[in-house]
């Protein structure tokens, strides 16, 4: 009788690509939808493109845990640097702050508990299948002596 296992692996990497998703979704429809106010000229277009690259390779970044900032003087030399290239942008700032903060709500709402119930399905599984493998090699341990 074979018992049928569910897919949690399956399961959880949908879970994550849903979440990330989500909360990153009202921004990204937010900067889509204004993107010709923030790309009126050549030159805003150019440094929005200079100010995106360089954001997502912090955003790399810190995925990876790899973000080390030295020393505060090259903190607010960052932060200077990412505000001129993103000065067209920084004016929208209250409406993606808020499409930032919608989206992390709705991933709260909706994926990190179904994340952290599928993680602990997943824990209970192993610990369950590990105990019966000992259970089931000290009965045959025992029985096979008789």
């Amino acid at each position: 009788m074979s018992q049928k296992k569910p897919k949690y692996r399956t399961r959880l990497f949908f879970l994550y690509l849903f979440s990330f998703i989500v909360s990153c979704a009202p921004i990204i429809i937010c900067l889509i939808v204004n993107f010709d106010k923030y790309t009126k000229t050549p030159g805003d277009s150019v440094k929005l493109c200079f100010g995106g690259v360089i954001a997502l390779i912090f955003v790399f970044l810190k995925v990876v845990g790899k973000l080390k900032i030295p020393s505060r003087i090259v903190l607010f030399g960052i932060i200077f640097l990412m505000s001129y290239l993103l000065e067209a942008v920084l004016d929208d700032m209250l409406l993606l702050s808020g499409m930032a903060l919608l989206g992390e709500v709705v991933d709260a709402l909706f994926f990190r508990g179904a994340i952290k119930r599928t993680k602990e399905a997943m824990h209970i599984g192993k610990t369950a299948d590990a105990t019966a493998g000992q259970v089931e090699e000290i009965i045959k341990k025992y029985l096979g002596g008789v």
